[in-house]
């Protein structure tokens, strides 16, 4: 067995559980011990409490727990089969899997070949994986599956108290790789979560002896208390500075409402869902509720079941580009009042994965990472993999594409040969007895939506190959997407150039009433149609069955119709159970995110300089840089003073004059000094032998006189210390007196 002074040698094995340090796995006895646990010991007394006996866990568990603390949070974007690789090496790290093991290869050095094996196989294997999973593309998902994978290979060898400090220090970079992949206030507590646990895990593996882990809590507090102020130095001062570098997810898989395609049953399910799209923060006064139409994208191709973009005569313009004709046609149309005072708002929008934003018709931008497509349509050069924030000015009223190219005009026309034939038929009688008027048509098509008993639900049946001719005149039930995939097939039809917008329709107030909330379940779908002298003009054909659904939003059309708006049966009632269960969570939790965005995360240069300059009237860089390291060292000079004034030796009042009696002598004779372990009565009088020695010179002269004021001086430390005084106060009036007798003839003495 190893003994308590080599433990704390890094190199050593690691330590024995009775030790609440490691187990050394060099010994069948002490590798015993640690795997059945040691039930003589305090810490595992059925009586203590959980958090008791968790905190008086050896070092070896803490940090097997650490593992599991620190990777799995990044379960939801590592691969399975890595996770999994992560499991089954903690649980081949437990004491009792390598007791077992052990007895079965007899020797120690074939155990460690062994793990040495399988550490080297899993690595090498690992690679390939990732290889396979990411396809080559070396992105910051496969970056931080890598680093995970190093962490599990590294498991492995964990046999000595060295392999511990590598394997937490390692922990704490696969933590903070959590922040690459969100900013967001749940990934602060899990990082805050596993900070904690890691820190207790080194407080363990330098805490020899402590069996019951008493004082484990307090020294967290005092380095998580000491961390707190620098931290905030640093959080307000330290330089926003650009990074060097960006790399990219590899995934591809969107997480946003709005799929690049439609057709029946893209929105069924994110129409249910309760989850944040983005914010808007408006600087001017905000648009009615039925006019907040979130523009995403625009679908012109139709193959009878599912629409799609048209991207051959699509068009992109940056603002660090010369102005294209289209957007300046578009402006000309707009009245110069409104031209000089444009609405102007910010989006704050969660992580696609997909490149292209949202934005009020018709939006405009002035950053140079985001395009304006000749469809008025906001793309990014990259795909969205973090929060954005982004500024958005709108022109509104304005025309767009007062004249249509025949290009333009034969994308939009387009259908498929066949399929249809009754929507077909209809169009072309509607269309005729309006006149060939396209406004008349459309308000003939209205009229009969509104005459047939079409529902607006968000559980529709299922459509086959004629969808449109299923929807309108068998099932009719469906949502926005049916109703503008509908409307949009019946305009071409009658030979009126359409078109469908993908984005989000409405959202909902915050608490603080100031922003915005567009949630998936506000995913919405309408039709643009081509008049001539106007331009696209939007219609939105849901309007005509449910228009609370535009009026209102999705929010109050949920509450007013119910569990009916989910389906039928008992299962639409509970999704509609579901769905008000996890609003009100979803709501407290977004704004206490947005909170957390706003003014944590979003705490840019910008906003930097301003706080800066308004709190502390900092203008350059070299004052902020100045502030910062005053900051810090003042911050650092008040800890230190701290733990100084908590460690420093404290005195009794009445031991005080003589610690600095026995310091003014040891200057002529370290002999003289009080020795630590002896009282302050023996060494009196050991003082006054040694004065009064025959060849003692300093004090020949005067032994009488030293030897009186030593008795003085004894006298006076005994009533202080075992006498009446005792048992006063310090500051008592009669106390006192004795204690400055004391000082004086202690004063006399020297």
């Amino acid at each position: 067995m190893i003994d308590s002074k080599r433990t704390r040698n890094p190199s050593s094995n690691i330590s024995l559980p009775n030790s609440s340090a490691f187990a050394a796995v060099t010994s069948p006895a002490s590798f015993e011990n640690l795997a059945l646990g040691n039930t003589a010991n305090n810490s595992y007394n059925p009586n203590r409490k959980w958090y008791s006996k968790l905190l008086a866990l050896p070092a070896y568990y803490w940090v097997l727990l650490t593992q599991v603390i620190v990777i799995l949070p990044h379960a939801a974007h590592l691969p399975l089969w890595l996770m999994v690789f992560a499991l089954i090496t903690i649980i081949a790290q437990l004491p009792y899997i390598k007791a077992k093991f052990k007895q079965r290869f007899k020797q120690l050095r074939h155990l460690k070949r062994m793990y040495q094996s399988m550490q080297m196989l899993g690595f090498l294997l690992g690679l390939v994986g990732l290889w396979l999973t990411y396809n080559t593309s070396f992105g910051l998902d496969m970056g931080v599956a890598f680093l995970v994978l190093c962490l599990i290979s590294k498991l492995w060898e964990l046999y000595k108290r060295r392999d511990a400090y590598v394997v937490l220090n390692l922990s704490l970079f696969v933590l903070a790789a959590l922040f690459l992949m969100n900013q967001g206030l749940v990934t602060t507590l899990e990082v805050i979560i596993g900070t904690i646990v890691i820190l207790l895990a080194f407080i363990a593996l330098n805490d020899d002896g402590n069996i019951r882990g008493d004082g484990r809590l307090r020294t967290l507090g005092i380095l998580g208390v000491g961390a707190l102020p620098l931290l905030v130095v640093l959080f307000l001062f330290f330089p926003r500075l650009p990074p060097l570098w960006s790399v990219q997810l590899s995934g591809q898989q969107a997480t946003t409402g709005v799929s690049d395609s439609m057709s029946p049953g893209d929105f069924a399910n994110l129409s249910q869902s309760t989850a944040l799209a983005f914010r808007v923060e408006f600087a001017d006064e905000t648009p009615p509720q039925h006019e907040l139409y979130w523009r995403g994208l625009v679908f012109s191709d139709f193959d009878g079941v599912t629409w799609r973009p048209n991207l051959s005569t699509q068009q992109q313009w940056q603002p660090t580009k010369q102005i294209p004709v289209w957007i300046e046609q578009a402006l000309a149309t707009v009245p110069d009042e409104v031209q000089l005072a444009p609405n102007n708002y910010e989006v704050i929008l969660e992580p696609t994965q997909q490149n292209w934003l949202f934005g009020l018709d018709y939006p405009f931008t002035q950053r140079t990472d985001v395009s304006v497509t000749s469809e008025f349509t906001l793309s990014k050069d990259l795909p969205v993999t973090q929060q954005l924030r982004y500024n958005v000015l709108r022109f509104a009223p304005m025309r767009i594409d007062p004249v249509l190219d025949k290009s333009s005009r034969r994308i939009n026309l387009a259908l498929p040969n066949d399929g249809n034939p009754q929507a077909r038929a209809l169009a072309q009688q509607l269309f005729a007895q309006s006149g060939s008027d396209p406004v008349r048509y459309m308000q003939a098509l209205e009229r009969w939506i509104n005459q047939t008993e079409f529902r607006y639900t968000l559980s529709p049946p299922r459509l086959n190959d004629n969808r449109i001719d299923e929807f309108l005149f068998d099932t009719k039930a469906g949502f926005c997407e049916h109703y503008s995939s509908s409307f949009t097939f019946m305009m071409r039809a009658a030979g009126v150039p359409a078109r469908v917008v993908a984005g989000y329709q409405g959202g909902e107030l915050s608490r603080g009433g100031n922003v915005w909330e567009v949630r998936q379940m506000d995913a919405h779908a309408w039709t643009e149609v081509w008049l001539d002298g106007q331009g696209w003009v939007r219609v939105d054909p849901t309007a005509f069955v449910a228009p609370e659904r535009v009026e209102q939003g999705m929010d109050v059309l949920t509450q007013t119709q119910g569990a009916a708006l989910f389906g039928d049966g008992a299962g639409a009632q509970i999704s509609y159970q579901q769905y008000q269960m996890l609003q009100t969570l979803r709501r407290l939790s977004d704004q206490a995110s947005y909170y957390w965005q706003k003014d944590v995360v979003g705490y840019d240069q910008d906003k930097q300089a301003g706080s800066l300059l308004k709190w502390f009237n900092i203008s350059s860089f070299m004052q902020q840089i100045v502030w910062l390291t005053a900051s810090a060292i003042v911050v650092i000079s008040v800890l230190v003073l701290i733990i100084w004034q908590r460690r420093r030796k404290r005195w009794h009042p009445a031991d005080l004059p003589l610690a600095k009696l026995s310091k003014r002598i040891s200057k002529n004779d370290k002999l003289l000094a009080r020795d630590e372990s002896e009282g302050q009565l023996a060494w009196l009088d050991r003082l006054a032998d040694s004065l009064a020695a025959p060849d003692n010179i300093l004090m020949a002269d005067n032994l009488t006189f030293t030897r009186q004021h030593i008795d003085n001086i004894k006298q006076d430390y005994r009533q202080l210390r075992y006498g009446r005084l005792s048992t006063l106060d310090a500051s008592n009036a009669k106390y006192q007196r004795a204690l400055k007798q004391l000082k004086e003839n202690v004063c006399r003495l020297l």
